[in-house]
């Protein structure tokens, strides 16, 4: 299944800085994992758009850097004048009907930043045991 989303929405995912609401990324990102996506999520679903690298995303990536290379900048208000003034729109695929995607739903369990967060957490838990047990002995 394809759905339309145009260069400004599309920059935010390619280049990595924000040109759109978030409402519009939330968008994207569910679309291309078909999944529905929390927040916590996001920068890991794009992570796993960035790995799998489909053709699209490639042409977009090589697109803006053309258009950074005519314009001599990577200034961003430059970019978003350029965007805006050419914001055309593109037919985006999910990445499902692109690659195999049957590690989606593990790659974004296993580096999820809650997880690493909690993991980080009980690590340091199990430190502070040990100095505990070390020192009543």
């Amino acid at each position: 299944m394809n759905k339309k989303f145009t260069l400004l929405q599309l920059f935010s995912l390619v280049d990595g800085r924000l040109s759109t609401k978030m409402d519009d990324v939330y968008d994207m990102l569910n679309h291309i994992c078909d999944e529905e996506l929390f927040t916590h999520q996001l920068p890991t679903a794009m992570d796993y758009l960035k790995s799998k690298n489909p053709e699209w995303f490639q042409e977009l990536k090589e697109y803006l850097y053309d258009v950074k290379e005519a314009l001599g900048t990577d200034d961003f208000k430059t970019m978003m004048n350029f965007v805006e003034d050419n914001n055309e729109e593109f037919d985006i695929p999910q990445l499902k009907d692109e690659v195999d995607i049957s590690n989606l739903g593990s790659f974004i369990t296993e580096n999820s930043l809650l997880i690493s967060k909690k993991e980080k957490r009980r690590m340091k838990l199990e430190k502070l045991k040990e100095c505990q047990g070390q020192q009543s002995h």
